[in-house]
């Protein structure tokens, strides 16, 4: 059967860790997604209740989903996670793609710079030109892109503990229509009024470029 999508991150840690980090609900809430009310919900959702865990081949199953699944390998002497669609190709499958590239590298950023250490976000969403958005982004967060595809954008940076800024497009960055956009700040090691700030000021950034802005950041 083809792959309807196939994404590897590699990440310089033992697989067990990642192991560790992709099974466990407290570990996941410090990689996965973004702080929002609903964020341990859906981990649970997603990772608990509608997975099949084989520990032995470390690798989990997710149910309703056409076969997904995710394992993690060691690699070079490294490891490597690995996310696999099963499937025919279909409109929505280079985001839904790219979006895990975006959450496995918040994974490699975490795991490698900040084990155990909880994370705070600030995430805005809006829509508007995703290349005019993208380039204004490499502009204002200094560092190097770790990733640079058709619908995500994902600069790991010194800024925010080091942190990292992780952009989505649903349009992708080469489409000239309007669309849809996120972009995740992953923080470590800021107090509340330093995240308070960052938010208000990206917010600021990103209604000048967006249109219908939102803003969520931890603890609000």
């Amino acid at each position: 059967m083809s792959n309807l999508y196939e994404v590897e991150v590699f990440i310089d840690v033992e697989p067990s860790r990642i192991w560790t980090a992709l099974t466990e609900p407290a570990e996941i809430n410090r990689w996965f997604g973004w702080d929002a009310e609903t964020l341990e919900e859906e981990i649970r959702m997603i990772f608990v209740d509608s997975a099949t865990v084989d520990p032995g081949a470390m690798r989990l199953t997710f149910e309703g989903l056409g076969g997904q699944y995710i394992e993690v390998e060691a690699s070079l002497g490294s490891s490597v996670i690995r996310v696999v669609q099963p499937g025919e190709g279909d409109d929505q499958s280079a985001a839904m793609k790219e979006g895990w590239i975006a959450f496995f590298h918040q994974l490699k950023r975490y795991i490698e710079d900040h084990p155990g250490i909880d994370r705070r976000t600030v995430y805005l969403a809006g829509s508007g030109d995703s290349a005019e958005v993208s380039a204004a982004l490499t502009v204002r967060v200094p560092g190097e892109e770790w990733y640079d595809g058709d619908h995500a954008l994902v600069i790991g940076t010194p800024d925010f503990g080091p942190g990292l800024a992780a952009l989505t497009s649903a349009e992708g960055f080469a489409s000239p229509e309007t669309g849809k956009l996120t972009l995740t700040i992953s923080t470590w090691g800021l107090s509340a009024e330093e995240i308070s700030a960052l938010s208000a000021e990206w917010f600021s950034w990103w209604s000048a470029l967006t249109e219908d802005p939102e803003v969520v950041t931890a603890g609000a």
